[in-house]
């Protein structure tokens, strides 16, 4: 599989493109802290035709302001995945009906991916 690196303005046309051509399932949605930037990952899986090869969409965010358009709207299986990175690595998703903590509780300070968190910053003493 070739992975699709795509600027995040055109992520929404991008992805409405593969909706079309039948890849609706969203496998995964993913994070990976770069330092600089954060590289946001997509694997789409058209379920109708279980042979064809997925799709895996990639987008760079700056690291100091994490935020892109939220994909939920278009793929309703993405709420979960998306609060989950916002949880984990505090990537702000514009436009998602319910952006809020999904695994740590609501006061955990800081996202414990990002590379620059410390283990003491969210009240936990490794």
């Amino acid at each position: 599989m070739k992975k699709e690196v795509v600027p995040v303005g055109e992520l929404l046309e991008r992805v409405q493109d593969y909706l079309e051509q039948g890849y609706t399932f969203p496998v995964v949605h993913t994070a990976v802290d770069h330092g600089e930037s954060l590289e946001l990952i997509y694997v789409l899986r058209d379920l109708e035709n279980p042979g064809r090869e997925e799709r895996i969409l990639s987008v760079q965010i700056s690291s100091d302001n994490p935020t892109l358009p939220s994909l939920t709207p278009l793929i309703p299986g993405l709420i979960f995945q998306e609060r989950e990175v916002y949880d984990l690595f505090g990537v702000t998703y514009q436009g998602h009906p319910d952006l809020r903590r999904l695994l740590l509780p609501d006061d955990f300070s800081g996202h414990p991916l990002r590379k620059h968190y410390t283990a003491t910053e969210g009240g936990i003493v490794g």
